[in-house]
């Protein structure tokens, strides 16, 4: 897995230094990106982590302009998030039923129940959780959440998702070339250390159960009044 990263790094390190001294070039490639990502089931295609975790170390070298890749990847999610909102508000269940919706049936399953647990607020949620960030907009549509609220949480999530992408590339580039190593590693150092993040913030109550027994009268407390009481047989 970290061979297949490091090659992955290492051929996006070197398209994206061939396109960044033309600005459109670079634009429209992190705005596409950023598009696709956020595109119903597409989403699942399109390797936008480790793309802006590049991007963003490209522009602690100064090779890139921060801002214009920022508004980039801020706008692109944006549009991406509204198709997949409008694709789903339109077909509703029928999507359930269309290639290639009808071929992750599983998966938009657990969006609903994400949508349904969460409400509103997965929109914003959804955005940092890889799998479900695919579906949530479109199951936002299908479940007829209005408009402007979805739109709300769309553009501050927008914001919120560029820069937790390409802030740490910066950082970690900075540290990376501190220490003697490549910028190649950025994607390998920034993948693992955004799932942990993720997988953090996704399941802090489950982390927080598991340790309870060793965090003395906290843990006791959290037991009580997170864990679901036994129902009789």
């Amino acid at each position: 897995m970290i061979e297949f990263l490091h090659s992955v790094s290492a051929y996006l390190e070197t398209f994206l230094d061939a396109i960044s001294g033309n600005f459109w070039l670079t634009f429209f490639f992190i705005f596409g990106v950023a598009i696709g990502e956020a595109v119903f089931i597409l989403g699942l295609f399109v390797p936008s982590t480790p793309v802006l975790l590049l991007a963003g170390g490209i522009i602690a070298e100064g090779r890139l302009p921060f801002w214009e890749v920022y508004l980039a990847a801020v706008t692109g999610a944006v549009i991406g998030d509204a198709i997949s909102y409008t694709i789903g508000f339109w077909l509703k269940d029928r999507v359930k039923t269309i290639w290639p919706f009808k071929n992750h049936l599983p998966l938009i399953a657990k969006g609903e129940v994400f949508f349904a647990k969460h409400g509103g607020k997965s929109v914003f949620i959804g955005r940092f959780i890889p799998g479900v960030k695919a579906v949530v907009p479109g199951i936002a549509g299908m479940m007829g959440m209005q408009y402007r609220y979805f739109t709300i949480i769309n553009v501050v999530s927008a914001f919120a998702w560029a820069a937790a992408h390409i802030l740490p590339g910066m950082l970690l580039t900075h540290w990376l070339k501190s220490i003697g190593l490549s910028l190649e590693l950025v994607i390998v150092v920034g993948a693992i250390i955004l799932t942990v993040l993720f997988l953090v913030l996704h399941y802090w109550k489950r982390i927080l159960l598991f340790f309870a027994p060793w965090l003395g009268e906290f843990g006791k407390s959290i037991q009580t009044r997170w864990r679901k009481p036994e129902t009789p047989h």
